[in-house]
């Protein structure tokens, strides 16, 4: 069975008081205003992007990572804000939601690139895209792994608590992606980066996930949480899935100061550097290649 295949049959046995893929997407409104926290974990995020991306550029195995998500810093309160926000929903229900990486295999990829195709044409990217071997969304979590399974290990379990650090899918994304799943037909993923440990599940595994009514409460929990601007969040056990690296170096991290109309200043923390070392057998194993020596 194809993959497209595959996706269009979980997507029928998702549960519909999670979400209802029968009913129209909703377009939410621009925010009035930006908060210190969201663009602090915007920042983060962008971190989590560029230490993927920086990994899998070292990797000699024939692929090449090119960025292809949206990358724009504009925030609510500043000029074209609202312009841009519209934008952005035109696109979520013309393409879906882009992934922030693509990885080709090289005799794929283009050198004209620059490994950045997030301003080619539409016409363009319909051409080049379904090349790709898989699309990464990548995001991004403010934990030590190690540190919280100690944690865990030591407190009193409560019943019906999540106790495990979790992929962060949401669930006004699950539509999203499955179209833009539907008009290009890649594997997707999630990566889940948190500040010691990379780790990775498949769009499809997601899915076959939150089918299981004897998973919900046990492997995955939809909350509501600030991190996720309380946004109906599917949390799957990090386990679930397959650590990509082992070790990550923190980064420089330092305060930073946007200025805004009327004199609004938002304070937030910016994130450099740091590496990580991908584990080769877990990326080709994800990717369907076999391991070059």
């Amino acid at each position: 069975m194809k993959y497209l295949e595959r996706i269009n049959n979980l997507i029928k046995t998702l549960p519909e008081d999670i979400i209802d893929l029968s009913q129209k997407r909703k377009r939410s409104n621009p925010p009035t205003q930006a908060f210190s926290e969201f663009i602090t974990n915007r920042e983060q995020g962008d971190w989590a992007e560029d230490l993927l991306f920086r990994a899998i550029q070292e990797v000699d195995q024939g692929i090449v990572p090119v960025k292809y998500g949206r990358t724009d810093k504009i925030v609510a309160g500043e000029p074209g804000f609202k312009e841009f926000y519209n934008k952005y929903q035109d696109e979520l229900d013309e393409l879906g939601k882009r992934p922030d990486l693509l990885i080709f295999k090289r005799n794929d990829y283009n050198d004209k690139w620059n490994h950045d195709i997030t301003s080619l044409e539409t016409e363009t990217s319909d051409r080049v895209i379904p090349n790709a071997i898989a699309a990464f969304e990548i995001r991004s979590s403010a934990f030590l792994v190690e540190e919280y399974k100690k944690y865990v290990v030591k407190s009193v379990k409560a019943k019906g608590k999540r106790q495990f650090l979790s992929f962060t899918p949401k669930v006004e994304d699950i539509y999203v992606i499955y179209r833009w799943i539907k008009r290009y037909g890649v594997p997707h993923f999630y990566v889940q980066v948190f500040f010691d440990k990379v780790y990775c599940i498949s769009f499809e595994d997601i899915l076959g996930i939150v089918a299981d009514e004897e998973a919900r409460n046990n492997i995955f929990f939809v909350e509501k949480n600030a991190k996720n601007q309380f946004k109906s969040t599917i949390h799957i056990d990090i386990d679930k899935g397959s650590c990509l690296a082992e070790k990550v170096q923190l980064p420089e991290h330092k305060s930073e100061v946007k200025k805004l109309e009327r004199g609004r200043l938002l304070f937030y923390v910016t994130f450099k550097g740091g590496c990580t070392q991908i584990d080769l057998t877990s990326l080709m194993r994800i990717l369907k290649m076999e391991l070059s020596s």
